[in-house]
């Protein structure tokens, strides 16, 4: 039974935003059976074992299945996908989903996640105000480069949601607080509003820091 470390008991605004949504929306696409072992954020927990044995940096999330013991959110939805039987066989089409994974993480999810700390965790918004500008710069950037990218395809990689749009979707969440900054993008905010409707999305969104109160229900 795969187990996923997943965290309770952090501030709303987290919600579908604490990287262990990736992974629960990854298996609940695929639907792989699974159970959450729960961290207290608000305690610390996720610095502490088990967790801390799994994740050497003492994040979220960490993901157990069998003697595998994994952690970094992206490795971990790669897994699952091959895991699942869903990964791309052909060594072409892997580097393509590769490279598109790891565009989400390093390249759109750094920019994005700045405004996002900016506006929910500095005190300093006056002081920031040029810094966030800033960043609002390649934001708009990244969405423009990736709405060229899109084309008319539903899905990154074609007609087939995959493990990449999960990614791509999560970490462009990060300004989700600031409908603005998707106004000038129509193609990515359609991109984003189809994989949000899934129904697999529904579902691990739903679950998301649930907490231990899930389990015994």
């Amino acid at each position: 039974m795969i187990t996923l470390y997943a965290a309770h008991n952090f501030p709303p605004f987290l919600k579908g935003l604490v990287r262990d949504h990736r992974v629960r929306w990854a298996l609940e696409e695929l639907g792989l059976p699974y159970q959450c072992h729960w961290i207290d954020t608000a305690k610390g927990e996720q610095r502490e074992a088990p967790n801390r044995l799994i994740n050497p940096f003492g994040k979220m999330p960490s993901l157990e299945n069998g003697a595998l013991r994994m952690f970094e959110s992206g490795a971990i939805v790669l897994y699952l996908y091959e895991h699942a039987g869903k990964a791309p066989q052909d060594a072409h089409a892997r580097a393509e989903l590769n490279q598109w994974c790891f565009a989400a993480l390093n390249t759109v999810e750094p920019a994005f996640i700045e405004i996002f700390r900016l506006d929910m965790f500095s005190d300093d918004k006056a002081g920031n105000a040029k810094r966030r500008e800033e960043f609002v710069g390649f934001t708009h950037q990244r969405m423009e480069d990736l709405e060229r990218a899109l084309g008319g395809k539903p899905y990154l990689l074609g007609n087939e949601f995959g493990a990449a749009d999960i990614l791509m979707c999560t970490c462009s969440d990060f300004v989700q607080h600031d409908p603005s900054l998707y106004e000038k993008h129509a193609g990515i905010r359609a991109y984003l509003e189809r994989c949000h409707a899934r129904p697999a999305q529904i579902r691990a969104l739903a679950k998301h820091g649930e907490g231990p109160k899930a389990n015994a229900a």
